[in-house]
């Protein structure tokens, strides 16, 4: 997967996603959905485009999860949802995954409290000298990215605040959650979110 700056236009969108994911169970179509989003506005949205925003952005998300994890998406606690979420959009954002498996799992394992600016422009810094298509990017995609993931984080709770001091919050994942998702071979991202 290539990386990619879209993720600033999107946001955590936990019901929204879970609605989905309801629906794919149910055996409707990214056209099907489509056509009661607005209809029926399933999204609570004031406009039809951003109807179709959310369905386009939580249906990429919530369609590569295997039907197991999707079943557990949509009939778990708030807190197992917000980290099956934020698995599902790690899964679409290659950057966002890299960040949470290079920068916020070190800080974990080396008792680290805090993520600040420098782990995010050190980061940033790195994966431009590493590739091109992030090397292009301008200074204020960049900056919303950072935003972007520091929100993101906090929204799942990896965090306590998307603002400065962004403190890390330790996270549980009870033991069915982690089982379903090695088994579905999500355990890389499983490792990422918890910091091991």
């Amino acid at each position: 997967m290539e990386y990619s700056a879209g993720l600033t236009s999107k946001l955590f969108w936990l019901q929204e996603s879970r609605k989905t994911a309801g629906y794919i169970l149910e055996g409707y179509s990214k056209t099907d959905i489509r056509k009661i989003a607005w209809k029926e506005n399933i999204y609570q949205v004031k406009a039809e485009y951003r109807a179709y925003e959310v369905l386009n952005g939580t249906y990429r998300r919530v369609s590569a999860l295997p039907e197991a994890v999707l079943h557990a998406f949509i009939t778990c606690d708030v807190e197992t949802a917000k980290i099956l979420n934020l698995i599902a959009i790690l899964m679409d954002s290659r950057l966002f995954f890299e960040f949470l498996h290079e920068v916020y799992a070190e800080k974990i394992r080396l008792g680290e409290k805090e993520i600040t600016d420098r782990d995010l422009n050190v980061f940033f810094s790195e994966k431009a000298m590493q590739s091109d298509v992030v090397a292009r990017w301008t200074d204020t995609a960049v900056r919303k990215l950072k935003q972007c993931f520091a929100r993101m984080m906090f929204e799942a709770g990896l965090l306590e605040s998307s603002a400065k001091p962004r403190t890390i919050k330790f996270i549980h994942v009870d033991y069915r959650t982690e089982e379903l998702l090695t088994a579905n071979g999500l355990g890389e991202y499983l490792k990422a979110v918890k910091g091991v």
